[in-house]
Parts: C-alpha cells; structure tokens; sequence
C-alpha cells in the first residue's frame, strides 16, 4: 500500500477545492477503501472534510471510532483503527489474510451518529510481467531531444482495460550507494527546464493506460538514483476515481462509489520492479 500513499490523492484535500471560499460549508464523510490483490486489508481511510478557511489537521480528519467491517470470500473481517504516519487508518488485524483475486468484497462503515457508508469492489485477475524495465536507466544528456525510452509490457487482466503505471523514487537522499562499487554519492533532483520545478520536490509520477504496453516516458522522473515502477490493474471505481482526481482534480458524487458519502471503494492487482536512474551528469 506504499505505493497508493505517493500516487493515489486523498478526497479529502479535494472537497475543499473550489473558485470561491464556501459561507454554508458542511463537512462530508468521505471513505477511501482500496483494496490489494495479495495484500492485507489496510489503510482503509474514513475521514471527515475540512473547510479551505481552516489548516488541515491530517489527525483531525480521521474518524477513529467507527465501526468498519468487510464482507467477502465467504468471510467477516471486523477492522479496527490504527493512526501511524506512514499507514493510518482502519485494518484486519490477521496479516496473514490476503486479498484474493476475482471476488466481490462489501465494505459498511457506521458512524457514531448513525451514518453508514457503504460500497462493494470485484477485484481484478493477476498480472505479470512480459518485459521487465532494465535494471540500470541511463537518463539523456540532451535533455532537449530526448530519444525514446524502453518499452515494458505485462499480461492483460480478463476484463480490466486500464492500468494505472508509477514511477517512485525510493531514496531521495541517497544516489551513489547503489551503484556498484559504492559511493558517496549524493542524490538529486531532474532538471527540465520545460515543467514546473515545484513538480519536483514529490517522489512520483502516475498515468492511465489503456494499454498493456507502454515506453517509460522521460518526464515522469523527479529524482534520479533508486527507482520503482509498479503497474496496477485497476477496477473501474478506482479508475473513475483516479480520473477524478488525477486528471480533473474535481470530486462528482455521482461518479462515486460509495454509498451515504463520498470516496472510492475499489481493488487492483499490482506489479513492481525496481531500477536504478543514472545521472545525466555529476
């Protein structure tokens, strides 16, 4: 689930967003449950909004005290609320349990005052890889005219469409460790004169794809030094949420898929690989 922390942008710094600061604002309860084929049912969010006027108190926006309970694989899964900074939220204390492929899970959350949220996922088949990045990425020189890239390819998931591809760079601070010999070698950004510089001080850069193919595009690196690429077979609640957010950055209810709130109920299946991105110069 790490890599839903870096690529996946939490609802609730959305519900804010707007042309003009709200006079009549109300909160809304909002539920972020994804889950992962493989992977034990955590990091399941159920998050109070907060007003643009107020600063947000990343704490304060969770609500710890709800009943939340998942259905599915002919099992009962009673979550329970733990706040961490690197994985808070609501999860099944069992470990051991991993989300299965190809099964319908339900999610009902109630609130202390009596509101449920609600809403159920399919989750996707598994993928593999059919080519695989290279271990080792020489970024151009000429960042001008950038040649192109590898191409990495993976199997298709029955039904699924659309993947979700990252790029994260797992260690900001470190860059000539990873080399072989080792250095001492510090770690640092990717200079292109063509995107904003703000864009890169995040670790990661995410797209869609209707595709099971796709060349690793120059512009999605912020940092060089150690890498990891995942792809995500996704369900079409979290694409539509993905969309949402990622793309238009603007929440339509109407396009949820929870039930007596917003937010997203969804799965994927995901793949990673890691890689090392050489600089262009010292």
């Amino acid at each position: 689930m790490k890599l839903l922390k870096y690529i996946l942008i939490s609802l609730v710094f959305l519900a804010a967003c707007g042309d003009d600061v709200p006079t009549d604002y109300k909160p809304e309860n909002v539920l972020e449950a994804i889950l992962l084929v493989g992977e034990p049912i955590q990091n399941i969010a159920v998050l109070k909004t907060q007003p643009v006027t107020a600063k947000y108190n990343h704490y304060q926006a969770f609500i710890k005290n709800a009943e939340v309970i998942i259905r599915g694989d002919g099992q009962i899964f009673p979550l329970i609320f733990n706040y961490d900074t690197v994985k808070p939220g609501y999860y099944y204390p069992d470990a051991n349990y991993k989300v299965k492929p190809n099964t319908e899970y339900s999610i009902e959350v109630k609130l202390p005052d009596g509101t449920i949220l609600s809403g159920k996922t399919t989750t996707p088949s598994e993928i593999s890889w059919q080519t695989r990045i290279n271990k080792t990425i020489q970024y151009p020189k000429d960042t001008i005219n950038l040649p192109p890239s590898d191409s990495i390819s993976w199997t298709r998931a029955s039904g699924f469409d659309y993947y979700i591809i990252a790029i994260t760079c797992l260690d900001t601070l470190e860059y000539g460790k990873y080399l072989d010999p080792p250095t001492n070698e510090k770690n640092r950004r990717v200079y292109n004169p063509f995107i904003n510089e703000n864009r890169y001080k995040e670790q990661s850069g995410s797209g869609l794809l209707p595709a099971t193919k796709t060349r690793v595009v120059w512009s999605a690196f912020k940092w060089f030094g150690k890498h990891e690429v995942a792809i995500m077979s996704a369900d079409w609640n979290l694409v539509r949420w993905y969309l949402q957010n990622v793309g238009v950055n603007s929440v339509n209810p109407l396009l949820g898929s929870v039930e007596g709130g917003i937010g997203v109920v969804g799965s994927a299946y995901a793949i990673r690989d890691t890689f090392m991105l050489l600089k262009n110069q010292p």
